[in-house]
């Protein structure tokens, strides 16, 4: 568990796409010894170098390596797909991926992680937020003071939520808005409390809710052919849509109707117990069928 790895600096919308170039042009540009070439190429200072290094892993895009000549980035799949087909994260979905990277390391993006799965209120003030992540580490043997607290509240606050006077289509530098605030999960509700705001089946795509679903329950070493998974278990337990996606149950039987509909799955209601079996569907090219399907 961390807290503040990144330096305080929060996730901003040209970041994503830094990563990308930065990595594909030399994968140790993160490394300590490239610390200047990192600046003049990226176009970032030091302290946002080392935070864009953290952010990196923080997301899934990349997994990093100690070499004997320095620190390298090692692409993941994801970063593969994305470069390929979204590398400016024009599209909702790679968003709702990045956010989910996000809400499921416990190990190095642990607010994030905590705020989606943990905490139980649907809406909070910052001393709430403080003070619950504060115990929550406390209990896991994190000592921190509660100023560190408050800085990682912020950087997960601005990670989602961006200034209304701000204009994304005519302004220039985007390096100041937050890279998830296009997914409206988060927002300040009217009584000025932080609020968790559901994915909607509109702003879901099937095949990234589908990929969510097959990846939390297994991966590609494991066959899901026939397996079962209960919608309870979706809808409550950690790691897991119904957490950090904070999907409604409604919505989501809408959207699992449409995939059996489609064969990509089959919905069973035993005496009251509706599970989901999957069947010898691709789900591990749920993504490319993604962004194949949205290109053409």
């Amino acid at each position: 568990m961390v807290v503040n790895k990144h330096g305080s600096f929060y996730l901003r919308s040209g970041w994503g796409t830094k990563i990308i170039y930065a990595v594909k042009e030399d994968d140790t540009i993160f490394s300590p010894n490239n610390e200047q070439a990192a600046v003049d190429n990226i176009g970032l200072g030091r302290v946002m170098i080392k935070a864009l290094r953290y952010w990196s892993d923080a997301l899934g895009l990349t997994e990093e390596e100690k070499k004997p000549a320095g620190i390298s980035k090692k692409k993941t799949a994801l970063f593969d797909l994305i470069d390929e087909h979204d590398r400016y994260y024009q599209r909702i979905g790679s968003l709702l991926l990045m956010h989910r990277n996000l809400a499921r390391n416990r190990d190095d993006a642990t607010a994030w992680y905590w705020a989606f799965n943990e905490l139980k209120n649907q809406s909070f003030t910052k001393e709430d937020f403080v003070d619950g992540f504060h115990a929550f580490l406390g209990v896991n043997g994190v000592n921190v003071k509660k100023g560190a607290i408050e800085k990682e509240f912020n950087c997960f606050k601005n990670t989602y939520i961006g200034d209304d006077k701000f204009d994304r289509k005519t302004i220039m530098d985007e390096d100041t808005y937050p890279f998830l605030a296009p997914l409206h999960l988060l927002k300040i509700n009217n009584e000025k409390r932080f609020e968790k705001v559901p994915v909607t089946k509109a702003e879901m795509p099937l095949e990234i809710l589908l990929y969510s679903i097959a990846y939390d329950n297994g991966d590609e070493s494991t066959s899901w052919e026939q397996k079962q998974i209960s919608i309870d278990q979706l809808m409550e337990e950690k790691y897991q849509i119904g957490k950090y996606y904070n999907m409604r149950y409604s919505k989501l039987i809408e959207m699992l109707m449409e995939a059996e509909n489609k064969k990509m799955l089959v919905l069973s209601n035993n005496f009251g117990n509706r599970h989901i079996e999957m069947t010898d569907y691709p789900y591990q090219d749920l993504l490319r069928q993604y962004y194949i399907g949205e290109e053409n």
